[in-house]
């Protein structure tokens, strides 16, 4: 069913478009030793809850038997023919870290932390964090901090901080040197270019904040983003910061000289 839907649009993209794609669900973890395969040997996502019956209660499942309800990354590899952005907010979303360059075409992936520290655990009901930094990246910060209520006065002036944080991220993809061309392509359409730039406030808070510690609690992206222009940029963290100061919170992160 999946397929069908996807070569449908595939069919229908313009010659300029591109094809967005966003998944939401549980990991699925690969059954074998982690090889140079990378388009199947480390899972995916869960498609589907069923699991196909057993031929017999003698058989063994084989080792090298992959569950048939994940989709892997090599299963999106037919529609890199054309420009494809991904979001995969997942606790495998590592799985699809790594790509091949078969057809020369744009390819842009943002993946979500593997894991949230134990104090968010229990909030899944709110939906995931990722998402949420993507979808309002001022009220997902408010949620790392632990804060529920906000004054309007406060709320629109923490907003225009956050604006001008996407407005100098924005003039970096434009100047950088060592950008890779996909993200370059994507930057040219208004919503891609949305995604992208609350991809990296949501990166610079969670490795500034005091709570998120190790690469499993940070987003990543494929291809990967310069860290001193970009990632690590002394600006964009000196804003983050500002911005944990205007709610009084800033006692949860670290100073930029702190990242490792």
């Amino acid at each position: 069913q999946l397929y069908t839907f996807l070569s449908s649009g595939f069919k229908e993209l313009p010659p300029t478009g591109a094809m967005l794609l966003y998944f939401s669900a549980d990991g699925c973890l690969g059954h074998t030793k982690h090889t140079d395969d990378i388009a199947y040997d480390y899972g995916g996502v869960v498609t589907n809850s069923r699991r196909e019956p057993e031929i017999s209660n003698k058989s063994k499942r084989p080792g090298n038997l992959k569950e048939m309800h994940c989709l892997h990354p090599g299963d999106l590899y037919p529609f890199t023919r054309k420009p494809l952005f991904i979001i995969v907010d997942s606790d495998n979303s590592s799985a699809f870290q790594h790509w091949p360059n078969l057809f020369g075409q744009p390819v842009v992936c943002l993946l979500s932390p593997e894991q949230v520290p134990t104090t968010l655990q229990d909030q899944h009901q709110k939906g995931n964090l990722f998402t949420l930094f993507l979808h309002s990246p001022l009220t997902a910060f408010c949620y790392v901090c632990n804060l529920a209520d906000v004054p309007v006065t406060v709320w629109e002036k923490c907003q225009a901080q956050v604006d001008k944080f996407m407005a100098e991220t924005s003039k970096l993809f434009t100047r950088s040197r060592t950008l890779d061309h996909s993200y370059v392509q994507f930057c040219g359409d208004d919503f891609l270019r949305i995604m992208l730039l609350r991809f990296v406030f949501c990166n610079v808070c969670l490795k500034l904040h005091r709570g998120f510690k190790g690469s499993k609690f940070y987003p990543m992206c494929y291809p990967s983003m310069p860290k001193e222009e970009i990632l690590e940029n002394q600006g964009l963290l000196k804003l983050v910061l500002e911005l944990g100061s205007i709610l009084e919170v800033r006692g949860l992160f670290c100073e930029a000289g702190e990242l490792d």
